[in-house]
């Protein structure tokens, strides 16, 4: 049974948020990325069961038939996120987390929907979401922090479409910078961003 496709289109956006160039990029995709999965399992433990209750708290929902995350390696990081998260939210405004730890959520959350829906990662979402979630496991704890550089510096130094033209009157010059509007290049050019993680045999 694949992945409702409220699901990916609420990956698409915590991918989409990563990449982008706003500010507290990182919060903000932490905190959809915390209630990607709880609506997950919400989700998957309806499935198995109509009259789950929907309202129940964030540890009943991953240990929930149908559901039952392990708790070691996943089910205890998931929740600890969430804990971190309530903290962000109820007790401190400006805590915030880093570009890996939120990379390391994203990737417990991609675990979460491939465990509740097999093959959803690699099967159910588009293909410039697969290209995405390669760059954030290099940017994760997972990543290589050389290779991390030299894939900066080619996003960075890309011949992107803006560069064979000048930009209208009308038209705004965006240039790539540290994961900084990346996600319209993969996007709008994904096989040339796929060309540069095989080339430095990232995985």
């Amino acid at each position: 049974m694949p992945a409702p496709p409220e699901i990916s289109d609420a990956l698409e956006s915590v991918l989409g948020i990563y990449f982008s160039g706003i500010r507290h990029r990182e919060r903000a995709a932490f905190i959809l990325t915390d209630e990607l999965i709880e609506m997950a399992c919400k989700l998957r433990a309806r499935e198995h069961n109509h009259a789950f209750n929907m309202a129940c708290n964030f540890h009943q929902a991953w240990n929930s038939p149908g559901v039952q995350i392990p708790a070691v390696n996943l089910g205890n990081t998931i929740q600890n996120s969430r804990n971190i998260r309530n903290n962000m939210q109820h007790a401190n405004a400006a805590a915030t987390v880093d570009d890996e730890y939120c990379a390391d959520a994203i990737l417990d959350a991609v675990a979460v929907l491939d465990h509740c829906w097999a093959g959803t990662s690699t099967n159910n979402i588009r293909p410039w979401m697969m290209c995405a979630l390669r760059v954030v496991r290099l940017f994760s704890s997972q990543g290589n922090q050389g290779l991390k550089d030299l894939f900066e510096d080619g996003m960075r130094n890309g011949a992107w479409r803006a560069t064979s033209r000048p930009p209208r009157v009308s038209e705004l010059l965006i240039e790539p910078g540290r994961r900084q509007y990346w996600t319209l290049l993969m996007i709008q050019t994904q096989v040339q961003v796929e060309t540069i993680l095989n080339n430095l045999g990232i995985p």
